[in-house]
């Protein structure tokens, strides 16, 4: 007979203690959420559940790595992979880091939890983890504040976030030479406690991520985590945590990692003291639908996923509801975001045969959205520094067009793209941004307008914005203009941009251009 295991204590107290050895909080984290897992979740715990867990983790192989190590040394048994019944000891290291991770029968029943000495059930552990937030103070303020001397500090931070949040608005971005005058630095420096300074950085983390400015983010993102985690922001302020959990989902999803990014909006929606502030704040309602929105488009998109169809309706649906938070929570530049994003996710659904719709009626109702968010931009001085809109419009033009070109350049130039009067007309009753009003005589005008203004400085483009406007204006010039000076210059100006460019995307534009025919 096998001689039963001795129970292993764990003490989720500080100091964190296994028996009488002392355990890394890393370490004894991935434990209990392991046990929570098996136990009260019925799954296995997967490596995205970690990542949303440690966002700071450029990766997490060296957190699992010393994990592991420390569980050797306590004789607990873990494995990987989704095949529990494997012996451990024939598990291929190499593929640790990828999980899902579990315990084996024995360690997992020899395990004790215990909080300052009391005896938890595994339903207990919950707290620990986190996936259950402790009551808010009343009306969510962490201390006491004096008014009068509250509104008599310095106005400075207010002046620099505001004028930050203007031009995040605007996608306004500074040159580097030019980064230390940066409103929301400016703004850090001003602030007065930890809450101006955590706002001042997660603003500037949403600003700068949107403006592709993706390691000053991410620097953003990294303060703004050593201040939550060294006070009680986090918990005083629902609406202010639930915003935080949303960055940190957007840092995910910047950076690929979808399954971290999906984990971190599931877990929001499942906390019982956040998931109300989705519900009821329209703001934080639009963040977390648009992105959700986006998750869903990713697995539309995926060529292995089973449900595509569904995922895309569930996008577009996702997107509906975020349309509608904007208004409510009354903010026109939202409203413009969402309504592009609407655009131009039912044109890509529909070349991906994802909609039971004519590819003619989707052309002319993506364009009225995009349409829309372009005229808003226009009218109320939002998101006007972005060429996606730009982009978008052109690209569904020609949408109904040859995708692999033509093999000679008259064949080409016979081609019969959506004309600027029509698309115009769609958009009615709202007046058309490229209409000829505004001195567009046709599309190729309206691409070499965006470029000059990007030209004179007036707006800063990122390079791949760039690269796809430059796309856009070589196929509109040839096909209007045929095998012009100007064509071949807007060509060899997009060649000599795709050196800064990632490998993935050079593909895409190099494939692109060989289906122009230019001489």
């Amino acid at each position: 007979m096998t001689k039963p295991l001795s129970p292993i204590v764990i003490e989720l107290s500080t100091p964190y203690q296994a028996g009488d050895e002392p355990l890394r909080y890393q370490s004894l984290w991935l434990l209990v959420r392991m046990v929570y897992a098996q136990q009260i979740e019925k799954r296995l715990l997967t490596a995205a559940i970690i990542r949303a867990n440690f966002p700071q983790a450029q990766a997490i192989r060296m957190l699992i790595s010393r994990a592991f190590a420390e569980y050797s040394r306590l004789h607990i048994t873990v494995g990987w992979g989704h095949d529990q019944q494997l012996n451990v000891a024939m598990l291929n290291p190499a593929q640790r880091s990828r999980g899902p991770f579990w315990l084996t029968q024995k360690s997992l029943e020899c395990l004790k939890f215990t909080q300052q000495g009391v005896s938890l059930a595994p339903s207990d552990l919950a707290t620990f983890l986190g996936l259950q937030t402790p009551a808010l103070p009343r009306m969510g303020i962490t201390g006491e504040r004096k008014g009068v001397d509250y509104v008599m500090q310095d106005m400075s931070f207010w002046k620099h976030l505001t004028q930050g949040m203007r031009e995040g608005h605007d996608g306004f971005v500074r040159p580097a030479a030019l980064r230390m005058s940066d409103p929301f630095l400016l703004a850090q420096e001003c602030a007065h406690d930890d809450f101006q300074r955590a706002l001042a950085l997660m603003k500037a983390s949403l600003a700068w991520r949107r403006s592709d400015l993706l390691p000053e983010s991410k620097q953003a993102l990294k303060r703004f985590e050593h201040i939550i985690a060294v006070g009680q922001l986090a918990s005083a302020q629902p609406t202010f945590a639930a915003m935080a959990q949303i960055v940190h989902a957007w840092d995910r999803y910047t950076h690929s990692d979808i399954e971290a990014a999906r984990m971190l909006l599931l877990q929001l929606e499942a906390s019982t003291t956040l998931g109300p502030v989705v519900r009821y704040n329209p703001r934080v309602r639009f963040e977390y639908l648009n992105l959700s929105a986006l998750l869903y488009k990713y697995d539309a998109m995926a060529e292995g996923c089973t449900l595509r169809k569904e995922s895309a309706d569930a996008a577009l649906q996702a997107l509906s509801y975020a349309l509608e938070a904007a208004c409510e929570a009354d903010s026109i530049d939202a409203v413009q975001h969402v309504a592009a994003n609407i655009g131009w996710c039912l044109w890509l659904f529909s070349q991906l045969k994802l909609l039971k719709l004519t590819q003619a009626s989707v052309q002319v109702q993506a364009m009225r959205w995009l349409g829309l968010s372009e005229w808003i931009c226009d009218r109320f001085g939002v998101g006007s520094a972005s060429a996606w809109n730009t982009i978008f419009i052109l690209r569904i033009a020609r949408g109904n067009c040859l995708p692999e070109g033509a093999a000679c350049l008259e064949a080409f130039r016979l081609q019969q793209p959506l004309s600027l009067t029509a698309a115009a007309t769609a958009l009615q009753p709202f007046p058309a941004p490229f209409s000829a009003s505004k001195g567009f005589s046709n599309w190729f005008s309206w691409a070499q307008f965006t470029l000059e203004e990007y030209d004179s400085g007036r707006v800063n483009f990122p390079p791949l914005q760039l690269a796809n406007l430059l796309l856009e204006a070589a196929w509109f010039c040839v096909y209007e203009q045929g095998a012009s000076l100007i064509a071949y210059q807007i060509i060899e100006r997009l060649r000599a941009l795709l050196f800064e460019l990632r490998p993935s995307e050079r593909v895409f534009f190099r494939d692109a251009l060989t289906c122009i025919p230019l001489p």
